[in-house]
């Protein structure tokens, strides 16, 4: 496990120092958009390869976010929901978040009104219920991601403001970034699946939960129906 987290690892760097830089806009007329939120210490281009899968799988445009992990939750979730009220002029979003940016993408549509342009959010890795290894991350980061944080628990009394919208957990059961692992299968009415030998960066890369990303974005039989053209 230790070797395929590594290689994780180096991958996520190598899409950070050398991989697409896309634009955060979506040109024609799409009626839906899936944005992807990285985790702390990353970049959106350390989706690359899920985004792509993404887009040929489904047939809909993405925009990642990326944010400075030395800046404040409160600036970071601003700029966020900037990005995202802009994107929904006209279309429903969904919202893919790893790590930290699972609450980061919790927050916008929990906290900030966001439940009304959102239809699923999907996160992986996330620490729902903060992480005891948090302790040694550096910057205002690190507090919020600790077990009992002022966020993590707002979250979590607040998840019937986000109840119109789908959730889906995916857990990295060899997670020792998330400490424990089974706090990011603590979300309140999700579906939650579980990737036992998989560690925290390994989620982004593995062709499972690259499957289970595609079903939970995938639309419901009531979606299409909303989405067909009439007349």
């Amino acid at each position: 496990m230790l070797g395929r987290e590594a290689a994780a690892f180096a991958r996520q760097g190598h899409l950070m120092v050398l991989g697409p830089r896309r634009p955060r806009v979506v040109r024609g007329e799409a009626e839906r958009v899936v944005v992807f939120v990285h985790g702390y210490g990353a970049a959106g281009a350390v989706f690359e390869p899920l985004r792509v899968e993404v887009e040929r799988r489904l047939g809909v445009p993405t925009v990642d976010f990326t944010y400075r992990s030395i800046s404040s939750f409160g600036t970071i979730t601003r700029d966020l929901a900037g990005l995202l009220d802009r994107l929904a002029d006209g279309r429903r979003l969904d919202l893919v978040g790893h790590s930290l940016g699972g609450l980061l993408s919790r927050w916008y549509v929990q906290e900030m009104d966001g439940a009304r342009h959102v239809d699923r959010l999907v996160t992986l890795a996330t620490p729902h219920a903060g992480t005891a290894s948090a302790r040694i991350a550096p910057g205002p980061l690190g507090g919020v991601l600790l077990p009992g944080s002022a966020v993590v628990r707002r979250l979590a009394a607040g998840r019937a403001r986000a109840g119109e919208v789908s959730h889906t957990a995916l857990v990295a059961g060899a997670d020792i970034m998330v400490s424990p692992p089974s706090s990011a299968a603590a979300i309140e009415d999700a579906e939650v699946r579980w990737f036992a030998e998989l560690g925290h960066n390994g989620m982004l890369y593995d062709r499972s939960v690259h499957e289970a990303v595609i079903g939970a974005l995938s639309p419901s039989p009531v979606d299409s129906a909303r989405l067909a053209p009439t007349g």
